[in-house]
């Protein structure tokens, strides 16, 4: 065994040999030890990075921040309500809101007249209600004075003093009156909000506040007094202005007559409850009077009137005398409006009427001036609204036309205008459906060939239908050539001469041949006029061909003679190929030896 050393070298740490080695050489740390210094550094900082990468990350993606910002937004808004009041949130969202109302109005307003049906149908009905009952009110009370001793006096008091009647009634039957209400911004002057009593004129509202701000001043400057404290009554020409305050706001009321001192109570319950209820629209005002409209329900009461105490209605006797007078008041009034609603009726009726007339279209009917004012179109071939008017029994006097002229696309107007363009003769009949313009009889080819280059120019005239349309001279024609085509020249047996007496049927063909090349060229036709000779079968059969030739010749050359072009003829002979009657008897082999016409129409060639 080795022995064991008692005093063995002793063993020092890398430490304590770094601290040994020299102070002029680097020292050099081992791969080993890097290694593990960022080991414990990613231990301790990763965390902290991943923390501010993840906020990093929720800052700069916008979905993901807006997701965030919504799920406080109630209870941040609840937070602002509840730090700064309601006001500031207010101020915050208002033009917001405002404008977004404004584009909804604008581009969907039957939603928010759907959202604020249930309100507006029971104001609507609410003020009509209020307007037919006042204006009842009035003319009951006018009325009844009218057809009193009383009202007699007050009229007659009217005419001598000048003033109007319902002046007088109210001067005497009337208490007192509130006949305006105006709420005025104490600081600036301007009138917030101003109600007017049915069937009073109303005063101008910024003259009445500029006064009243001019008599707060001279009280302040003339008088010494308070610049905060303000007359409370003005006595002016027919009535009185009463005057109330509060720390923001004016009322000042308008009273003809002798109000009692309780209604001053009144405004002043008034005054109070429009402060409380419009107390951050006095803080915040800047000039704008919107958010006061709503102040009308409360002062609306305040317009209120009061008759003296003989003057309350209630059941009266009337004298018998009144009553009757009443009576015939009542059925002549009764009389005079049924003849107003007759005659209206009749005239709506009349101007209604005139719609039904081609050609004239009413756009509007009204009275101006005492006059009926009819304005719309009329076509020119219309009737004459004039004539109607006298027919109807009208007088012309009772109205103007202010008609327009147009042409009407209606069949019947332009049916008539084109009967008047075109003058259409006897035979001939035309009618107008659906643009379409249709014409049957017969014409001359004159007036066919106007038909065709005028109708397209006629206005309403789409269409023009000639098919039922026929020409006179093709008719002429048509009964000239069967005329010529029943003559039949007759020839002795075996000759190529005319028998006795046939001299005057050639003569009758001539002219009818005379005719037909006259006709033809009316109607812009060529005719070709075949002379055809036939023959009996007696005889040699070797000698009918040239026998039937010989005939036709015989015949052209005797038209010829007569003055006929012969270009016009083709003679040609069929022997007995084509016979004309049977030969069972003596007459039938007699008409077999003969000359007969036949005649071909056709269109002329165009000219070069």
């Amino acid at each position: 065994m080795r022995p064991v050393e008692t005093n063995p070298p002793p063993f020092e740490m890398p430490e304590q040999a770094q601290r040994r080695a020299p102070l002029g050489q680097p020292q050099e740390t081992p791969k080993d030890d890097n290694h593990a210094l960022e080991e414990l550094r990613h231990l301790i900082v990763a965390p902290e990075r991943e923390g501010i990468a993840e906020i990093s990350s929720r800052l700069d993606n916008l979905e993901r921040r807006a997701e965030d910002v919504s799920s406080v937004v109630v209870e941040a808004i609840q937070m602002r309500r509840e730090h700064d009041g309601d006001r500031a949130l207010a101020d915050a969202l208002g033009p917001t809101i405002e404008d977004t109302l404004r584009d909804s109005v604008r581009k969907h307003p039957q939603v928010l007249a759907d959202a604020l049906f249930p309100v507006m149908g029971p104001a609507i009905r609410k003020s009509i209600t209020e307007t037919l009952r006042s204006m009842l009110e009035s003319f009951n009370e006018a009325l009844e004075h009218s057809l009193s001793l009383q009202g007699i006096q007050w009229r007659m008091e009217a005419l001598r003093t000048g003033k109007p009647f319902a002046e007088v009634v109210l001067m005497h039957s009337l208490l007192y009156r509130v006949e305006e209400i105006f709420l005025i911004h104490k600081e600036t002057g301007l009138v917030l909000n101003h109600l007017t009593a049915p069937a009073v004129a109303a005063k101008d509202a910024d003259m009445v506040a500029g006064m009243l701000s001019a008599i707060k001043q001279f009280a302040h400057d003339g008088l010494n007094a308070d610049r905060e404290e303000l007359l409370g009554k003005i006595g002016m020409t027919g009535f009185d202005l009463w005057v109330e305050d509060s720390p923001h706001a004016i009322i000042a009321a308008v009273i003809r007559g002798h109000a009692p001192e309780d209604f001053r109570i009144r405004m002043k319950e008034v005054l109070e409850k429009t402060e409380e209820h419009f107390s951050f629209a006095f803080e915040d005002f800047k000039g704008d009077a919107g958010p006061f409209r709503a102040a009308e329900d409360r002062l609306a009461p305040l317009l209120e009137a009061q008759l003296r105490e003989g003057q309350e209605r209630g059941p009266k006797r009337k004298p018998r005398a009144l009553i009757a007078v009443s009576c015939v008041v009542l059925l002549g009034l009764a009389a005079w409006m049924t003849y107003v609603t007759l005659a209206v009726h009749k005239w709506t009726a009349f101007a209604n009427g005139l719609k039904e007339h081609s050609g004239i279209v009413i756009t509007s009917f009204d009275k101006e001036n005492g006059r009926y004012q009819i304005r719309g179109f009329r076509d020119p071939l219309a009737e004459d609204p004039a004539a109607l008017l006298a027919k109807e029994g009208f007088v012309a006097r009772d109205a103007e036309f202010h008609l327009k002229p147009f042409y009407s696309m209606e069949d019947s107007m332009v049916l008539k205008r084109a009967k008047l363009l075109l003058a259409p003769p006897a035979g001939v009949k035309l009618s107008m459906k659906d643009g379409k313009l249709s014409a049957d009889g017969v014409a001359s080819p004159e007036w066919i060939a106007r038909l065709q280059d005028r109708a397209p120019w006629i206005a309403g005239v789409t269409d023009l239908d000639i098919t039922r349309l026929q020409n006179s001279e093709v008719i002429a024609l048509d009964r000239t050539k069967t005329a010529i085509e029943s003559i039949v020249l007759v020839f002795p047996a075996g000759k190529a001469v005319l028998e006795p007496g046939e001299e005057a049927t050639l003569a009758s063909a001539q002219q009818d041949i005379r005719n037909l090349m006259v006709q033809a060229s009316r109607a812009n036709v060529r005719v070709q006029v075949e002379l055809i000779g036939h023959t009996d079968s007696t005889g040699l059969e070797a000698a009918h061909l040239p026998l039937s030739k010989q005939r036709a010749d015989a015949i052209l050359s005797r038209l010829t003679r007569a003055g006929v072009k012969p270009s016009a003829f083709r003679p040609r002979g069929v022997g007995t190929s084509q016979p004309l009657h049977s030969e069972d008897t003596e007459e039938g082999r007699r008409l077999n030896r003969s000359v007969t016409f036949h005649v071909d129409i056709e269109p002329a060639s165009p000219a070069n």
